[in-house]
């Protein structure tokens, strides 16, 4: 559980972000991307690469590549202008393209699944059943990221401006969610004993960085 004032703050903070979210999508709608309203869509997702890059290639290297994207931005926007409305999508598709990544590249042989990782750091030794399991479920996120690109395209590509700004903007995050709920609910069920709660995992997931163990699953 989480301390009272840890709650308060997750709560304020889901806000702010529910709050973020609903105007960018109503940024969208208007179809004008202007400098303030590039600023208001790209530069917390700006903030939030590098933060990510940090995490994985310390914080010298996250700021040489934020800042090089950058000026290349600027440059762009200098030559030819604002792009067009599609650039609103830029986050969401990014940001399913660094996870699926994240994801499916430990799939690779010699490489260990990432859920797997994860339910070592928080069980230690997993049976082989389980082994297994999550690595079906690191195949299940890959495919879910895959499937959240496709759909945003394909919104985009053939149908109205607010159902694929709706999608991006409002569903993403609740889609996740339901994900998780999905397969925790599914693992309560299937493995009783091999329980653990989503923020556990998380904990673990952000605290350590998962580390490449060879497994013979399939």
């Amino acid at each position: 559980m989480l301390p009272h004032g840890n709650k308060a703050g997750a709560i304020a903070f889901a806000l702010v972000f529910l709050g973020y979210q609903y105007l960018i999508h109503k940024v969208t709608l208007s179809g004008q991307f202007t400098p303030i309203a590039a600023a208001i869509v790209l530069i917390p997702f700006v903030v939030a690469a590098g933060w990510a890059i940090a995490l994985e290639l310390g914080l010298i290297l996250a700021l040489l590549i934020t800042t090089t994207v950058m000026i290349l931005g600027l440059a762009w926007v200098n030559m030819f202008g604002l792009p067009s409305v599609i650039i609103f999508g830029l986050p969401h598709l990014v940001t399913n393209l660094f996870l699926m990544w994240l994801f499916a590249r430990t799939l690779k042989d010699g490489r260990e699944p990432l859920i797997t990782s994860i339910a070592r750091r928080v069980h230690g030794s997993l049976k082989p059943e389980i082994e297994i399991y999550t690595r079906r479920v690191t195949y299940a996120w890959s495919l879910f990221f895959l499937l959240q690109i496709t759909v945003s395209l394909g919104l985009y590509i053939f149908a109205t401006l607010e159902a694929w700004s709706m999608y991006i903007n409002i569903l993403n995050v609740p889609l996740i969610i339901l994900m998780f709920v999905c397969e925790y609910s599914y693992r309560i069920l299937r493995y009783r004993d091999h329980q653990s709660s989503i923020l556990s995992g998380l904990q673990f997931f952000l605290r350590d960085k998962p580390a490449a163990k060879p497994t013979k699953a399939r």
